[in-house]
Formats: structure tokens, sequence, C-alpha cells
């Protein structure tokens, strides 16, 4: 996938419908600006303003780490494609179907409660070594147009030191009753797995080769070979790892 197309893509899975200019108030970025700001300088945190009317960065702070090789002028010409550029080829279809699936249950919600919720995101990021690091993103509505559509979203975002875990997810936090939405995304396939390629799938997550899958559900390797192809196909994965990384981070992997 070119890197222009992923940046269309962002572009039409925004949280935002047909925002008109008078329905914004930019007179409260410069303002807002300088929280902006001031919560970078205190937290530490790389923080990132999106405006989904212009589709335009409106504040980046100036705190991106030279390792990062991130040129903050280039997120306010090109958008998000100096950042896709960056992060790991594995994470970006992932971070696509998720953002996709979260901006549209922020968006169902009533005006009030869109801006109770924050969307919490691994992803690994490529720093100028070729190195891969594990960072976090909190994103969150922080202003709606006056007809209650999504106009400016805040990313506030850390490396992640902690390394639990290789697989990178996403969900929601509720900020007034600390409720965590994890987010299903086993409809977001063109074509949904069968029962069979479920079984086949959770034994190839137990690290089972296609003979003793071939034992354990007593058919033939063949047989097994085509829903191991299939699931393949399925989930746009390269190989079996990638397979079950792909349905764990779509919520596959406990039907």
């Amino acid at each position: 996938m070119i890197i222009e197309e992923i940046e269309k893509q962002i572009i039409n899975l925004l949280p935002t419908l047909n925002i008109l200019l008078d329905e914004v108030d930019y007179s409260i970025l410069e303002e807002r600006k300088k929280d902006w700001k001031k919560l970078s300088e205190v937290t530490h945190s790389i923080v990132l303003a999106f405006d989904c009317y212009t589709k335009k960065f409106v504040f980046v702070s100036d705190n991106i780490p030279e390792l990062y090789g991130l040129d903050s002028h280039r997120l306010f010409i090109d958008g998000h494609q100096p950042v896709v550029e960056v992060i790991h080829p594995d994470d970006i279809y992932y971070g696509l179907l998720v953002r996709k699936k979260i901006y549209s249950i922020l968006s169902s919600f009533f005006n009030e409660e869109k801006m109770n919720y924050k969307a919490i995101h691994e992803m690994r990021v490529r720093n100028l070594r070729g190195e891969y690091i594990r960072i976090i993103e909190q994103e969150q509505v922080i202003e709606l147009d006056k007809s209650g559509n999504i106009w400016l979203m805040l990313s506030v975002i850390d490396v992640d030191a902690r390394h639990e875990s290789e697989i990178i997810k996403s969900h929601l936090y509720n900020l007034k009753t600390g409720e965590q939405i994890f987010i299903d995304l086993s409809d977001t396939l063109d074509e949904p797995l069968t029962n069979r390629e479920l079984e086949v799938l959770r034994l190839m997550k137990q690290g089972l080769l296609s003979k003793e899958i071939a034992n354990t559900l007593k058919v033939s390797i063949n047989t097994v070979n085509t829903h191991r192809q299939n699931i393949l196909q399925k989930l746009k994965a390269n190989n079996s790892i990638e397979a079950v990384n792909f349905a764990q981070r779509l919520g596959l992997s406990n039907k």
C-alpha cells in the first residue's frame, strides 16, 4: 500500500461530516495552542492537534526527538504522510481498521459524550537507526463544531517502555467512569473466516504444524493447507505468524 493511498484512506475515515467554515471558531486556537505547549512541556510528551475541517495539523509540539526523524514542519505541510512513513508496515493496516471503527463509535455518541472518551493506540515506529520503537498514542476529541461534528482532535504520544507484548492493540477509555471498550474488528473483514478456518487458526496459534492440525481435526494435510491459505488471504497476511497476530488484533482468537 503506497503512502499516498494510505493518506487518502486516513482522510476518508476522519470522524467528521460536512463541516462548514461558519460552524467552527478559529479564534480559540491561539489560546489553546498555549495550553498544548504547556502540556508537552509538563508531560514531556509529543502533542499534536488535528483539524478535521482543514484535514491538517494545527499544532505540533517542538519536542519530537531527532531520533524519530520526523520534521514538525513536514507535519504541518504533508499531514499524516511523514508519520505513515515511519510506522511499522504490519501496523498500518490494523491502524486504519481500528481508527475507522473507533471514529464510527465516537460519532454515534451524543455530543456531550464524545469528549468523555479517549482512544488509546499502540504502534511501532522506526527511528533513524532503523529500529522499531513501541509508542502509545492517546487520542481525544477536544472541540466540536456548532452542529456537534468532531472538529479538533488531540494526540499525546509517549514511548511505551513496558514491552508487554509484540501485539499492538487499541481501545476506548471513558475518562469519567473508567470504562474500557475493547475494539472487535472481526466484522471488518471483506470475507469472514469459516468455523473450520477459526479452528485451524486456534491450532496455528498453539504452534501446531499442518500434520498435527490434520491429526487433531481428523482431516488431510491438503485440507489443512487449503484452510491455512484461505486464512492468510482473508487476513491479508504474508505468513502464519502475521495471520495469528492479525487475528489477535481483530479479536478472532477467542471466537
